[in-house]
């Protein structure tokens, strides 16, 4: 049986060698559909229709695209000034395959954020703590259960206990959870209305951005400072509804701006953080896909030693590396985090060592630039005791498992040396200070 990632392989690699032979082919984009049918689209002066035929069952043998190639092929020789505007978009829009001849273009059902050009935060990244601006830090793992949410309100807590001012965006919209852990004295006491409901109203008109948040002002959890809370949304009969109906496509003009980069700016500017932090969703759902196209200044990746959790970090880690380089940007920021560290002294030592010498590895191949250049990380880094790929082990604690408030273990999170190590490795990265 021929699968659909060997029909593509097999129908690109057949049409290097046909164009190699043929110079009646001026160019082609082969076409990947949203049912994952293959179809040609041929510039040349004068195609024969027996030419066309021997194009198609060719690539339509048993060995080559089999039950993939739809027998579609369009030639723009004869064709209208609007299919030929539709043929050319279509070059334009395809991706190379290695031949200066051949592209392939792919259709997709949705996650568009994922396959899209990246794009930059609402605001430059501060150089200093204490800008105006402050900067986005968003929190993702591939994999979820390690301790993603708890290590946002140890740093909300770390940084309030500073007398900062933090606000906290619970942007994990299919499993929230942050917005409830940093609840202003219960459940019932959380903003009626969060994200979810943010996005949508956004765009039909005008909204008070003091519906969407509420404060986290126990002084076990915030200390001398504010931990100013948007959770996703209140969890009810509703929340489905409405978060069916949110768009994560990409804007279709530049001119727009998105309805979550505006609730960061309107955050910033009535507000006034220090810091902006966010949970993002794992896996890679669709609001994970829009996040971390370009909205933080700061992305700190939660991985483990299992190879799952790998195979998803490598995606990201070259989304937010080497898929940038090849496009002519520098990286997005990030800081790796090992979690679930098992506590015992020896499994830990190995643990943690295997994890780093796998970072270094990824980091080499997916994220670092063989060229030296202004705000890149590359290879010369590699050394660096602070780079991105350099690990910060959090171990498993037994009594974050379970607890039925976040003040029951405040002070477990303030005293943690390794959440205390991930907060000044944080704030590193933007002018402040280790302790």
């Amino acid at each position: 049986m021929i699968h659909s990632d060997e029909a593509k392989k097999n129908a690109i690699e057949s049409l290097k060698i046909i164009t190699e032979s043929d110079q009646r082919i001026q160019k082609a984009v082969l076409i990947h559909d949203i049912f994952g049918k293959l179809r040609l689209v041929v510039w040349s002066d004068n195609p024969s229709s027996v030419f066309t035929q021997i194009l198609s069952e060719s690539i339509g043998t048993p060995n080559c695209a089999a039950q993939f190639w739809s027998g579609e092929v369009w030639s723009t020789h004869e064709a209208s000034k609007a299919d030929r505007e539709v043929y050319d978009d279509a070059w334009d829009k395809a991706a190379d395959v290695g031949s200066d001849r051949i592209r392939i273009l792919e259709r997709r059902r949705g996650r568009g954020f994922w396959f899209a050009p990246s794009i930059e935060p609402p605001w430059e990244a501060p150089e200093l703590i204490g800008s105006e601006y402050p900067p986005i830090v968003l929190f993702y793992s591939f994999k979820g259960g390690v301790g993603r949410s708890t290590a946002i309100a140890a740093i909300a807590m770390q940084l309030a206990a500073e007398g900062q001012r933090i606000v906290v965006v619970d942007a994990d919209l299919d499993a929230p959870g942050v917005g409830t852990l940093l609840a202003p004295d219960g459940e019932e006491s959380i903003a009626r209305w969060g994200v979810t409901d943010y996005l949508l109203e956004r765009p039909v008109g005008p909204v008070d951005i003091r519906d969407y948040y509420h404060a986290c002002r126990q002084e076990k959890i915030a200390g001398k400072g504010e931990i100013l809370v948007v959770p996703a949304g209140r969890i009810d009969s509703e929340y489905l509804n409405k978060l069916s109906r949110l768009d994560f496509e990409p804007l279709s003009t530049s001119t727009e701006t998105h309805p979550m980069a505006s609730l960061l700016q309107e955050l910033r500017s009535h507000l006034k953080p220090r810091w902006i932090l966010m949970d993002v969703r794992a896996g890679l759902s669709e609001p994970t896909g829009m996040l971390l196209s370009g909205f933080g200044h700061l992305h700190v990746l939660f991985g483990t030693s299992s190879q799952q959790s790998w195979h998803g970090l490598r995606l990201i880690i070259d989304r937010l590396g080497a898929e940038r380089i090849r496009s002519g940007k520098p990286q997005m920021d990030c800081l790796l985090v090992q979690a679930m560290v098992p506590p015992a002294v020896e499994l830990s030592q190995n643990a943690i060592g295997a994890f780093a010498d796998q970072a270094r590895d990824e980091f080499s191949q997916h994220y670092f630039s063989a060229e030296e250049g202004e705000n890149v990380w590359s290879m010369a880094d590699i050394e660096s005791s602070d780079g991105p790929h350099v690990p910060i082990p959090i171990s498993y604690d037994q009594k974050l498992g379970h607890f039925s408030g976040l003040s029951d273990v405040s002070e477990l999170l303030l005293n943690s040396d390794d959440y205390r190590r991930l907060t000044v490795r944080i704030t590193a990265r933007f002018g402040g200070q280790e302790k």
